[in-house]
């Protein structure tokens, strides 16, 4: 069983064969951002990072893919949304879980129709 340590540093491994702040390095990144929040994940990800064609940098081109598919004008854009499916179905993890359900609403406060004077004794 590979612990999620020794799969963080396989991504960094990666990461600094790219310039930092490149889109390689930028999923590699995200991908660990995953791995921490869904460390039962590791063991698949640090078998696919050890094959060819499994890197982040092959990632990260699906991920151009998607943005080249969907540019607007002279811009291509894949949002954080996306690319956070796109690395999830290329190194087949589950889905995102939702760990935060949303707050549930505060009740509104009573309004009082009347004012009484004891209310500012």
């Amino acid at each position: 069983m590979t612990d999620l340590n020794t799969v963080l540093d396989k991504i960094t491994a990666q990461q600094n064969q790219h310039n930092k702040g490149s889109a390689p390095w930028c999923v590699g990144e995200q991908l660990k951002d995953i791995l921490r929040a869904q460390p039962e994940a590791a063991e698949l990800v640090a078998q696919d990072l050890e094959q060819k064609g499994m890197g982040i940098a092959d990632c990260e081109k699906q991920i151009a893919a998607f943005a080249k598919e969907n540019r607007q004008g002279n811009m291509g854009f894949c949002g954080p949304a996306d690319s956070d499916r796109i690395i999830r179905e290329f190194y087949g993890l589950p889905a995102r879980r939702e760990d935060t359900a949303a707050p549930a609403a505060a009740p509104a406060p009573a309004r009082r129709r009347t004012i009484r004077l004891a209310d500012f004794m």
